[in-house]
């Protein structure tokens, strides 16, 4: 019990790690009077490309974006780290990676920003790697991250031209490559 509950406070302050730099980015750019879109992902060129494939899901368009990415983040963040404890930092950079290139890939010519890339890639990996697994915690987590969340299944969807159907997408076919491809070592 003490392991758990010592796991789980370290997965926190790994999804809260992220959630401050998604908050000191958007203040700083907010008080410099900055706009750093131009770090997101912008289809099919190579500036476009690189950092933004890093950078995209740090970068906010304005604190109500950051605000809606902050709690599904922090959740989805906190349920990865904690449940699976086998290559965390590995998979979740491969699914951070390829959710980007992705975008570039199929998105429209638009900068493409926001944690929501992530949230998309975490759900679908939650989900597919705790069916895959054939592991009841892991199945627990799954249906877990289903009832919370099947509602994003609409954000894969083009409903809104500010929205970034693509990268929604994107990190969905990313996580869920990923749970398929690491289902034997989850």
């Amino acid at each position: 019990m003490r392991a758990s509950l010592n796991q789980l406070k370290i997965a926190v302050e790994y999804a809260l790690s992220f959630i401050a730099v998604f908050w000191i980015i958007m203040i700083v750019e907010y008080i410099a009077g900055l706009n750093l879109n131009f770090l997101g992902v912008f289809p099919r060129t190579t500036d476009g490309l690189f950092p933004g494939i890093i950078t995209a899901p740090l970068i906010h368009a304005n604190f109500p974006h950051l605000m809606a990415n902050t709690l599904p983040f922090g959740i989805l963040c906190s349920f990865f780290f904690f449940f699976y404890r086998k290559k965390p930092f590995l998979i979740f950079t491969l699914v951070w990676i390829t959710a980007g290139l992705l975008t570039w890939l199929i998105g429209r010519g638009a900068w493409h920003i926001g944690a929501s890339i992530i949230i998309y890639a975490l759900a679908s990996f939650l989900t597919f790697g705790g069916i895959m697994s054939r592991k009841f915690t892991l199945i627990l987590a799954s249906i877990i991250v289903i009832l919370i969340y099947s509602g994003l299944i609409w954000g894969i969807f083009p409903t809104d031209e500010r929205v970034s159907w693509e990268g929604h997408l994107s990190g969905a076919i990313s996580g869920a490559l990923w749970a398929y491809l690491f289902r034997k070592k989850l």
